[in-house]
């Protein structure tokens, strides 16, 4: 059998009680006593031999089962029996026969080996037998291990089950979890208050986004941290002693402080946990700054002067400040609640029901008016009402401000009646502006006419120096004012003030010397009076005279110039017509020409600012111009500028003169060019405005007629223009530039045009800061003329023409020119003569005839010749034309105009092209010949 291991087989066990021990010692005593017995039955047969026959087997019994004690004691009673009884001579013992004692001996030597035998024997037994225990003991040990080993296994198999039992349940929990988790994380993330867990140890281990954004962060930037490193100027804080203190007691503490880091208020509120610590904050720097506003406001409420009273739209009092109690007597229990109606006169309830209704739409309403106090009298009071709205804007109420301004009326009334002086301060107190100060200049009055011109309320005003407040400039010396003020009473004259908003103010300043009783001077009423428009309009009005006087100037010398060149420019023609010429002769000839027409461009340029030019005006889309000239425009401006140009007049169309309108285009190209001589930008834009009556108001000075108009806008980056040299730019001859560089006309030109045109120009400009040029044109409903082609060359066949010019010189020009082209001509030097001439000739194909000539202008000739022959057509001729035609600057459309000076070429093509167009309805009127009159040579 195999021993298990760790098994051991027990030795050979002693007896463990006292009968054990005594049961083999019994048993081999009477073992013994029966080997006796029976050899002592067998004495008889064996007589004294064989003396340990019987009781051998006894020792072996006992030695058997008792081992080697019991054997040893059944051998020494055996001997001892066996001498005593079976040895010879029997009952006694022998012990001196030596094969007695050799036998004696010998059994004992049998004895004690038969009891070491029986010893071995009952160890091994008891080994055996305590082997054979152990095996059953191990035996059922294993049974009964298997069969807990079974119940092992069968409850590993319920422990498993309910393991995958507890981990789908764990697994549905995490689900549930999960999901509950990110739903929590759904609602934290959507709240607008700011939220953040904590541990024990102050580590971050929750923040949501609205918490991170306050902080211009993420969550992710913060989670884990330490709280007081993440935010180190939170520490020794509001929060940081807040938190603490959350922690340490255990309940929830709030705080509400500044955090300087992110320029906010938070409002902080702190929850304690086994856990840690949560922290719900929210933004509150607008509940703060508006309850500061509030509290601010209901400071300046309470402590105002004014009363102060809120109240319904139907007049119900809402609130009523400590200033309304005193002014009106009635204390806020009394008046909050009532109606206002209590404190109005009855013959003033319409016109306050009026006021709320004004109010209700929202607009603010300002007068004086009459109330009633609770003790009954009547007081003046100057009266603010204005709408109070909810958070929709709509209006739920009205505020109202009230000052007492009884004693200021009575003052006034005073002052009405005590003088002259004072009743001039009082006019001023409405009509002008009333200031009273004390020597020193001290303010002390400041009238409602003065904060109305200067801007400074009475608030601001009463109290300061009136010529520091104001900055006064003196005509003369202040001391001198004031000894004429102390030594006069009274003092007038110009001054220059400067109002709130920085406005310069040109002021005729009345000072009123007022003495005491004692006839001590006392203090100075000063009425001021703003005559700035006024001076402005003199200003304009002189600027206007001068430029009127130098405009008459310029023209009468254009006339006779264009006169003198009209010849210079005909005979320079007629001569370098000729062959025979040398061509020395010839150059020189072409350098007067060159000079002719450089003083003809002069003398228009004269024309145009003095408005004496004759226009052609036509209906002009304004756009297609600039669009056309654009090339013209660029190669004036040169390479180093750039130029820009939008066009937003959207075909809007004007009445002008298309060759002008270019002239003043290019003028102020050149002059912008001329301020940008290194490079810059030039900016031409068309656009549409409406001048308005309130505008017209605005420029005193100038007649401006209120319409629609195109505006044309040149503007620069140049070096700009001085304030002084604004005050001359249009003046002819003035120019900034050096000698040689410049005639001064071409901004004279410019303004001359656009005059004419009916139009209007503005020039804005700051040194450094560029300048730009506005032009006004009126807006024209008529449809775009075409440009007329190009007269066609008609051969004359005899036509006779009428010339009539009081130059003899021009005369014979135009006499020569037109003779040398088939024409038949005849002069008149006046109106008179053109006339008789007119009635007298059977036909005349074509009347030349200057604009101003003696006797009869050329516009009254036209309309008598006309009642003659209505079909004549007649060409005017002139450097300017009469008064009406100047005021107006535009001829008959249907009246062709030829501009002195002019060629001989230029002469006859336009005699041509009239002859042409009348050419048909003449051979239709005229079938037959004619006579010709006479011409003059």
């Amino acid at each position: 059998m195999t021993r298990p291991a760790g098994a051991t087989i027990e030795p050979t066990r002693p007896p463990t009680s006292l009968e054990e021990r005594v049961r083999p010692y019994v048993w081999a005593v009477l073992a013994v006593v029966a080997g006796i017995a029976l050899r002592q039955a067998l004495t008889p047969v064996l007589g004294y031999g064989f003396p340990f026959i019987t009781v051998f087997p006894a020792v072996f019994v006992a030695a058997y089962f008792g081992g080697f004690g019991p054997a040893l004691l059944a051998t020494l009673l055996s001997v001892l029996a066996a001498l005593y009884l079976f040895i010879e001579p029997g009952i006694a013992v022998v012990w001196g026969d030596l094969a007695a004692q050799i036998g004696a001996a010998l059994f004992v030597v049998s004895g004690l080996l038969t009891g070491w035998l029986g010893e071995s024997r009952l160890r091994a037994h008891r080994r055996a037998s305590a082997a054979v225990r152990l095996a059953e003991r191990e035996v059922a040990r294993a049974e009964e291990e298997a069969v807990r080993a079974e119940e092992e296994a069968t409850r590993a198999e319920e422990e498993t089950l309910r393991a995958e039992e507890e981990t789908a349940r764990a697994e549905q929990e995490a689900l549930r979890a999960a999901q509950e988790s990110e739903r929590v994380e759904r609602i934290l993330g959507s709240i607008t208050d700011s939220f953040v867990v904590l541990d024990r140890q102050w580590r971050i281990t929750y923040m949501n986004e609205r918490a991170a954004a306050l902080v211009s962060g993420r969550p992710a930037d913060y989670v884990g941290r330490i709280l007081w490193e993440a935010f180190p100027e939170s520490v020794g804080g509001p929060f940081d002693k807040a938190y603490r203190r959350a922690m340490a007691e255990g309940h929830p503490v709030q705080v509400e402080a500044f955090y300087a880091p992110i320029a906010k208020w938070i409002q902080a509120n702190a929850y304690p946990s086994p856990e840690g610590l949560t922290i719900v904050g929210q933004d509150v720097t607008d509940r703060v700054r508006a309850h500061e506003a509030t509290t601010r406001l209901a400071a300046i409420v309470a402590s105002s002067d004014d009363a102060i009273v809120g109240k319904q739209l139907d007049g119900t009092v809402t609130s009523w400040n400590a200033a309304a109690e005193q002014i009106f007597g009635y204390t806020a229990a009394e008046m909050v609640g009532q109606t206002v109606y209590r404190l109005i006169p009855p013959e003033l309830h319409d016109a306050e029901r009026e006021a709320l209704r004004r109010v209700s739409r929202g607009d603010p309403v300002f007068f004086e008016t009459e109330r009633i106090r609770k003790d009954g009298q009547r007081i003046h009071i100057a009266l603010t009402l204005s709408p109070i709205r909810d958070s929709s804007g709509r209006v739920v109420g009205a505020s109202s401000i009230k000052r007492d301004i009884t004693r200021q009326k009575r003052d006034e009334t005073a002052l009405a009646e005590a003088g002259v002086r004072s009743r001039d301060l009082a006019q001023a107190l409405d009509t002008a502006q009333a200031i009273i100060r004390d020597l020193d200049g001290r303010i002390t009055y400041w009238s409602s006419g003065s904060a109305r011109l200067y801007g400074w309320t009475p608030e601001e005003a009463v109290g300061r120096l009136a010529h520091e407040l104001l900055q006064t400039v003196f005509p003369a010396d202040l001391g001198k004012i004031q000894a004429v003020l102390l030594a006069q009473g009274r003092w007038e004259g110009e001054v220059i003030h400067v109002a709130k908003d920085g406005r310069r103010l040109n002021v005729a300043s009345q000072w009123a010397l007022r003495r005491d009783e004692k006839g001590q001077p006392g203090s100075v009423t000063e009425v001021n009076t703003d005559i700035t428009a006024r001076r402005l309009a003199e200003e304009r009005m002189r600027r206007s005279d001068r430029m009127e006087v130098v405009g008459q100037l310029a023209g009468g010398v254009a006339h006779e110039a264009n006169n003198q060149m009209t010849v210079v420019l005909g005979a320079t023609e007629f001569l370098l017509a000729r062959t025979d010429l040398p061509q020395v002769a010839r150059n020189d000839l072409a350098q007067v020409r060159g000079a002719a027409e450089r003083t003809a461009a002069i003398t228009a340029q004269l024309l145009a600012f003095s408005r004496r030019q004759v226009l052609q005006p036509q209906v002009l889309d304004v756009d297609k111009v600039v669009q056309g000239l654009d090339g013209m425009l660029r190669r004036a401006l040169g390479e180093r500028s750039t130029l820009h140009v939008q066009l937003r007049a959207g075909s809007r169309r004007v009445k002008a003169d298309p060759g002008q309108l270019a002239q003043v285009l290019l003028n102020l190209v050149l002059n912008a060019r001329d301020a940008m001589p290194l490079r810059g930008q030039l900016t031409i834009e068309t656009d549409t405005t409406v001048l308005t009556e309130q505008y017209a108001e605005g420029h005193p000075g100038v007649e401006i007629r209120a319409g629609p108009y195109v505006v044309l806008s040149i503007s620069d980056t140049g070096h700009g223009i001085s304030p002084e040299t604004m005050h001359h730019i249009f003046e002819p001859f003035y120019t900034t530039k050096p000698v040689g560089k410049g005639t001064g006309l071409g901004l004279a030109t410019v303004y001359g045009i656009i005059k004419q045109s009916g139009g209007y120009v503005w020039v804005y400009s700051e040194p450094g800061q560029g300048t730009t040029f506005k032009v006004y044109l009126p807006m024209e409903e008529g449809a775009v003329q075409e440009a007329a082609a190009s007269p066609p060359r008609v051969q004359a066949s005899g036509e006779r023409v009428l010339i009539v010019e009081d130059e003899p010189a021009v005369r014979y020009m135009m006499s020569r020119a037109l003779k040398e082209h088939g024409f038949k001509v005849l002069e008149a030097s006046d109106g008179p003569e053109a006339l008789r001439l007119v009635e007298g000739a059977n036909e005349l194909d074509l009347i030349i005839t200057d604009v101003i000539i003696p006797g009869l202008d050329g516009t009254e000739l036209a309309r008598r010749a006309a009642k003659v022959a209505p079909d004549l057509p007649i060409l005017f001729i002139s450097g300017y034309t009469d008064h009406d035609i100047v005021r107006r600057g535009l001829l008959d459309p249907n009246q062709p105009f030829l501009q002195k000076p002019f060629t001989p070429d230029a002469l006859v093509r336009r005699v041509a092209e009239l002859l042409e167009h009348k050419k048909p309805a003449h051979v239709a009127a005229q079938p037959t010949g004619r006579s010709s009159p006479t011409t003059a040579d």
